[in-house]
This record gives C-alpha cells, structure tokens and sequence, in this order.
C-alpha cells in the first residue's frame, strides 16, 4: 500500500477478503459488510449488527468491530473510517452502490481497485496453494470415467447433471459444487451452454464442465476448530461421444484440439507472455482450418475463483511467472453440429510447465452402456 500511494484498503466479502481473513459470507446484500485495513495500520469491521457475532469469529487481534444497524445505516461509520484518506484501494467485485455511497460522503477521495494491492499476491500461488489446488483437482479428475459413463442415450443433460452432482458430494462430502455445464449433440458447439433438458442420443458428442471447490479447515486466532470453509477451486472439461459419432468430423477435430492443446503446454514457461499459449493453441486449430470456430480464450487463471488473472489471450502481453496457475482449454465449435473442448490446469514451474490435472485423453472417450 505505501509503495503504491494507496492510503486505505476497503474489501467486502468476495475472494480477496477470503484470502486475507478466510471469513466469507453471502447474505449481507445490500448491507456493507467491509474490512477497512489503512497504511497505518488501523484496521476495522464495518458490519450490520446482526453480523458481529460472526465477524468476531474472523478478526484477528487488534481489529476493531463498527456494528451499525438498521436505523443507523452504514454510511456514517464507512464515512468515520475513511477519515484523512486520499487514496482508496476499493474490493474490485463490491457491489457499485457501496462505491457510490463512499463518493458521495467523500467526493475528493481516489479510488483504485483493490487489485492494485491484492493482484499480485493471489497471482503467484505458494507451495501451499498449489498442494490445495491439486487436492482438489483430483476430485474432479477421479470422477471422468463414471461422468462418461453417465452419458447414455434417453437420459436428459439434467439428469447427467443431477448424478454427476451427487457424485462428486458422495465422493467428496467436504466438497462444494462449484459449477456443471453438461452439453450434447448440437448443444456442444455452445462453449457456455445452459444445461437444458435435452435427452441424449447414440452418436451425441457431449461435453462435460465441472468443478469443486475443495474444503479446509478454519483457522482464527484462537486456533483451529473442527469446521471448514470452502477455498481453492477445480476445473476440468472432457469430451466424449455416446457410442461411435454420428457425425464423421467428430474425430478429427478431437484430434485437432487435443494437438492444440499440447503445443499450448509446451508452450509455458517462466518469461513467456500469456498470448503466446494462446497463439500456440490457436495455430494448431488455425492450420488445420478451423480458425473462426475457436472463438474463446485459450485459458484463464485458476485458484480461490473459477475466473481471475491470468488470462492465455491475443493481445496479454503479460510474463508468465513461477507460481502462477491457468486452465488449457483450446475448442473447435461447429454450429448446429457438435463442439470439442479439452480443459485442464497447468501451474508455471521454475523451468516449465506442471499439470495439476490428469491430463486430457489423446482419443475421443466413448461411453458405451448403449
């Protein structure tokens, strides 16, 4: 904060908040539930009354806790924090109308997102982190033979997955879901299709999106009690076919991603810029002649969020460095015909490249309980 000229850090529940303090929370709303940490090193809660309880579990010794209730309203106590402060390093993801609310009491104050302090730090993954997020990968990893063999014909992209689900928290009872996205036959040329009830078909290529979040245990500073908070993330994306593909282009464009996708992880490496994995990936497809179907990003990074910095894409000219952690996720989407993604994630390493997921299949997966 002082080499950056920033005066005080105002963060609200969300992923930087949880990666300072571990405290997360998804019910404040349109109350402001904030840390305001200063450069000299006040430190204070702002939060609805009706949340103390819970934030004096979280704050370390030294934080101060402002409760305000309803008839007081936030706006006086966020105003008192504020007190003497030029430069505000503002939560990133906070709702715009708490933003709103601090101008208005302040409007000479200036504002900076809260990644100019916290950027950095959540971008290069530890040892401790990167062990968490292969914890978690393996979750999702275990699961892709029984998630393939879920894909049968008759059976509903919802009804894959209802059971992908309850498999997954069977498997992993500490687990949380973090996301599903089940698209077959046309469906799958959609890179963010909406799992719909659509029943499969023999010869339906399907993709498989999932993610967990894994568990670990919280720590306060009294020590560490026996429930958990939900953290690092996992992304993985598969595709398989119901049976044989009916269409008889499926198989060289799995042949053409997967490619791709390998020339992207042999890309990586300390030094190189993000759009390099990008164009690695993009070349394969593009030589191959399908350059317009490969409409997304070749990666994002991967760690308390599903989506945060870096970002493999044209035009990142940012230097991949030790630590940091991204998906691999190259993908050819014909319309109205089938599409093909193969996502796994990829951490940089001193002198290359580490895979914290299995890595993808070199041949189309077939489910075959048709």
């Amino acid at each position: 904060m002082k080499s950056t000229g920033v005066d005080a850090l105002i963060l609200t529940p969300g992923a930087d908040l949880f990666y300072l303090t571990g405290f997360e929370h998804g019910h404040a709303g349109e109350r402001l539930l904030a840390l305001v940490l200063r450069q000299d090193g006040f430190a204070q809660w702002i939060a609805p009354a009706m949340n103390v309880p819970q934030v004096e579990q979280r704050a370390q010794s030294g934080e101060t806790i402002r409760g305000w209730n309803d008839t007081e309203w936030y706006v006086g106590p966020l105003k008192d924090a504020m007190a003497g402060v030029k430069t505000v390093a503002f939560d990133d993801e906070a709702r715009a109308g708490f933003l709103l609310d601090l101008l208005t009491v302040s409007p000479a104050m200036r504002v900076v997102p809260s990644g100019t302090i916290l950027r950095g730090l959540r971008l290069r993954k530890d040892a401790s982190e990167i062990a968490l997020l292969r914890e978690v990968a393996k979750q999702v990893d275990d699961a892709i033979p029984a998630a393939v063999s879920l894909c049968r014909p008759e059976r509903t992209e919802g009804e894959i997955d209802q059971d992908l689900r309850s498999l997954l928290l069977t498997r992993h009872p500490n687990a949380a879901i973090a996301f599903t996205i089940i698209a077959s036959g046309p469906n799958s040329a959609l890179p963010h299709h909406e799992t719909a009830k659509r029943k499969l078909t023999s010869g339906d290529v399907v993709i498989l999106d999932y993610g967990t979040r894994g568990s670990v245990p919280i720590s306060t500073a009294k020590g560490t009690d026996h429930s958990h908070i939900y953290g690092y993330q996992s992304d993985i994306t598969v595709t398989c076919v119901v049976g044989d593909p009916t269409d008889p282009e499926v198989r060289k464009v799995y042949n053409i991603v997967y490619e791709a996708q390998q020339a992207a992880i042999r890309a990586v490496r300390p030094g190189a810029a993000c759009e390099d994995i990008d164009h690695a990936a993009r070349g394969v497809i593009e030589a191959a002649g399908y350059g317009p179907y490969f409409m997304h990003r070749t990666g994002h990074g991967l760690g308390l969020q599903g989506h945060e910095p870096p970002y493999m894409r044209s035009g990142n000219r940012e230097l991949l460095e030790e630590g940091m952690v991204f998906s691999i996720e190259p993908g050819v989407y014909l319309p109205g015909r089938f599409g093909v993604r193969l996502e796994i994630i990829a951490t940089v390493t001193k002198d290359g490249v580490s895979l914290i997921n299995a890595p993808s299949a070199p041949e189309l997966l077939a489910a075959r309980g048709v």
